[in-house]
């Protein structure tokens, strides 16, 4: 996709309708300069320790993920190369997605209705310049990522299951999870012929390809065709979105503050927002704890709040109704909540451009919801 170098953005306005008739997107594709799997995806590839993921730093971004009590961390760097990770993770079946043109780090249930693995790859087009999927089933369903639903073939309308995930950094992660495994470069890349395999070797995966794309907002490599470019927020600054009964919102890194908890209500849903500016880590909780709608403040402390690791956390906070004290992991640790666990709603990370071309009517976080510490 870097060969071509578009920097432009040229936009069709869609009426708003547009993605209940998905069919009508296949007009929007835009071919990313690569064939069907000219970017080789990883499927079941081999996990290992932390000790053992050499190639990582405590600073390096990664992906997340829960299941069934099992966790794993998917650095951005595997995203960079391969963009999409098949695998089996507490005996569940995920595809782990990262399109690196619009730093979205998406994970979806990839359990077929016949328990078997829903296997993707990367089609080698694009949508608003974002990653499209297919789904190896028919090899003719397209899922653009960040709206993941078949827009094509034997399952077009059907939308793939959004599961939560944490992005942060590998330090903050196996503070968070201690017990995480991680997966190990150049593996599960089997289904590809030697030739492909021998341009991912260990070392390959050292530095970001895409020179100074993050950080120049002139520069989108591929067309926006669904909306108009939004001057909100600059082109590059990452967001949290979500998708709550049909209502977007996003909440910029940059407008929140170095350490924030925020109280909010998206669509039917009343939502906590955690966030730490120093590892670009924000995720969204529910606020319904027990029937009870709970509000929430940051403390000041955070030593006596450890994990049983020993570890402390970026921050600490407490509810109002029962003044009971939690951690970033959404743990109750102490008070009449003790014991307690909010549910993580599924969310992800883009940067604006990305996020507004899908959903330009999305409204940003209006700077309020924010308790002073007790």
């Amino acid at each position: 996709m870097i060969r071509i170098l578009l920097a432009l953005f040229i936009a069709v306005p869609l009426r708003a309708d547009i993605y209940n008739r998905l069919g009508e997107l296949t007009h929007h594709l835009r071919s990313g300069g690569v064939p069907r799997d000219g970017i080789p995806a990883m499927t079941n590839p081999q996990a290992v320790a932390p000790e053992d993921a050499h190639y990582l730093a405590d600073s390096d971004l990664v992906l997340g993920v829960v299941a069934n009590g099992a966790a794993r961390a998917y650095p951005h760097r595997l995203g960079w190369k391969h963009e999409v990770i098949n695998d089996r993770l507490g005996g569940q079946y995920i595809s782990v997605t990262f399109c690196p043109l619009t730093s979205s780090g998406l994970v979806f249930d990839a359990t077929a209705p016949d328990s078997g693995q829903i296997e993707l790859g990367v089609s080698g087009m694009v949508l608003n310049s974002n990653l499209v999927l297919y789904d190896r089933r028919d090899e003719k369903t397209l899922y653009p990522q960040m709206i993941y639903a078949g827009i094509s073939g034997a399952h077009k309308g059907q939308r793939l299951q959004l599961l939560p995930v944490v992005e942060t950094t590998w330090g903050l992660w196996r503070a968070l999870h201690p017990h995480t495994t991680v997966v190990q470069a150049a593996t599960g890349l089997d289904r590809y012929p030697d030739y492909i395999r021998a341009l991912y070797p260990l070392d390959s995966y050292g530095h970001y390809p895409y020179g100074n794309y993050r950080s120049d907002h002139q520069m989108i490599i591929f067309p926006l065709t669904t909306a108009r470019p939004s001057d909100r927020l600059s082109a590059k600054e990452m967001v949290l979105g979500l998708r709550v009964a049909g209502e977007s919102r996003a909440y910029p890194f940059s407008r929140m503050p170095a350490k924030a908890v925020i109280n909010d209500r998206v669509g039917d849903r009343d939502v906590l927002v955690l966030f730490d500016s120093e590892t670009a880590t924000a995720i969204p909780y529910s606020r319904v704890v027990r029937d009870q709608v709970l509000t929430f403040r940051i403390l000041s402390r955070t030593d006596d709040l450890r994990l049983s690791s020993g570890r402390s956390l970026p921050l600490a906070f407490a509810d109002v109704e029962t003044g009971s004290e939690w951690n970033m992991r959404g743990e109750a640790l102490a008070g009449p909540l003790k014991g307690a666990q909010l549910e993580q709603i599924p969310a992800y990370n883009s940067m604006w451009f990305g996020w507004s071309a899908y959903w330009p009517d999305t409204r940003l976080w209006n700077g309020k919801g924010i308790l002073p510490p007790p």
